[in-house]
């Protein structure tokens, strides 16, 4: 865990004259407006705290340690993606800093990321430090970035030097199932039962999804997103990837096939047999046609030829919904209010072919 709290031998001490103050404090003048301006404000883009978290909280990371010396109240998350907007929305937390792709699937908008302050991302580049600062942050959120799969490493020290930052612990996998990531958030800032309620919520819901659809329990399942010529048929459920946890969420079971793309996710024609399952999933980005899918891909004798498609059990998506939305980044986001409206949409389309 990337969080320990400073423990010093005045302790005790500490705690009395923090309850000293607040007793002057109830039975001091008005504060300034200054600082009644300052409170609204922070009630505004965090709900109230628990009392279970102690501050000074030191905030270990495998770059380093920085420590948060009280609870934050200006949250920026700036990870591409957009995974830890959703997971600080999903806890009432407002950031105030965020990437711009966070509109990018469309189903956090109705949680009001359109009216988000962002930064505009480029591919290839660093989070702009200006941004990060000039946003005033009293926390940095960085657990959409897993240690040694690039992001954070690269910038953390200058980060750092901004606020405290918040990362994932090292780790092998290649993405951090979002319950061990909205921990972490819950107790950095002191909502640690909003975030277990958010947990239970959503195996509440999946728990019902499985007790409705049995007829999932065990079947194996991919989920693969064709990109168009330059980048290919893409493998995404590999073992531990977010999609392969919706997908079993679901009460499918792990595809054997996914090991073949542990490293490299790219579906070559030597490998197309490995995608098979007792349900095919096959996405479709903007950047392509479905002509041109059918062409390079679900037209070959190599696809029709597998046992899913043959079968009837395969189930192309296009790129956006009807309400707008992407389930490709949904999915492949992995965050606890995609994957709700995700199931939404497809666990009708499931169904269908059972």
């Amino acid at each position: 865990m990337p969080l320990r709290r400073n423990v010093h031998s005045t302790a005790l001490v500490g705690s009395a004259l923090a309850a000293l103050l607040l007793l002057v404090g109830c039975s001091a003048p008005a504060a300034s407006s200054s600082n009644d301006s300052a409170a609204a404000e922070a009630s505004e883009l965090v709900p109230a705290a628990e009392g279970t978290t102690s501050y000074p909280l030191t905030l270990d990371s495998p770059y380093g340690e920085t420590v948060l010396k009280e609870r934050p109240t200006r949250i920026a998350a700036i990870v591409p993606n957009g995974v830890d907007t959703e997971l600080l929305l999903s806890l009432g937390v407002t950031p105030v800093l965020n990437s711009n792709m966070v509109s990018e699937g469309g189903y956090l908008d109705a949680h009001g990321a359109a009216d988000l302050n962002t930064y505009e991302y480029v591919r290839g580049e660093d989070v702009p430090m200006e941004a990060v600062a000039a946003a005033k942050p009293d926390l940095i959120v960085t657990v959409g970035w897993v240690p040694g799969f690039g992001g954070v490493e690269d910038i953390y020290d200058r980060l750092a030097k901004i606020a405290p930052v918040l990362t994932s612990p090292a780790s092998d996998q290649r993405i951090v199932p979002w319950q061990e990531s909205i921990r972490l958030l819950g107790e950095a800032i002191d909502l640690s039962d909003r975030a277990e309620a958010v947990i239970d919520e959503h195996e509440e819901l999946f728990s019902g999804i499985r007790e409705a659809h049995p007829e999932f329990d065990g079947k194996t399942a991919t989920w693969a997103i064709y990109y168009g010529p330059a980048t290919g048929l893409q493998y995404f459920s590999q073992n531990g990837a977010a999609p392969e946890l919706f997908l079993t969420d679901l009460g499918f079971a792990p595809n054997p096939g996914a090991a073949a793309f542990a490293k490299d996710t790219t579906v070559s024609d030597e490998l197309i047999s490995k995608i098979d399952a007792d349900v095919l999933v096959l996405g479709q980005s903007e950047a392509t046609t479905l002509e041109e899918m059918a062409e390079r891909v679900t037209d070959t004798d190599l696809f029709t030829s597998l046992g899913a498609v043959k079968s009837g059990r395969f189930v192309q998506l296009p790129p956006k919904t009807d309400d707008g939305g992407d389930l490709l980044w949904a999915i492949t986001s992995g965050g606890p209010i995609g994957n709700a409206w995700a199931a939404e949409q497809l666990v009708p389309l499931l169904a269908e072919k059972f």
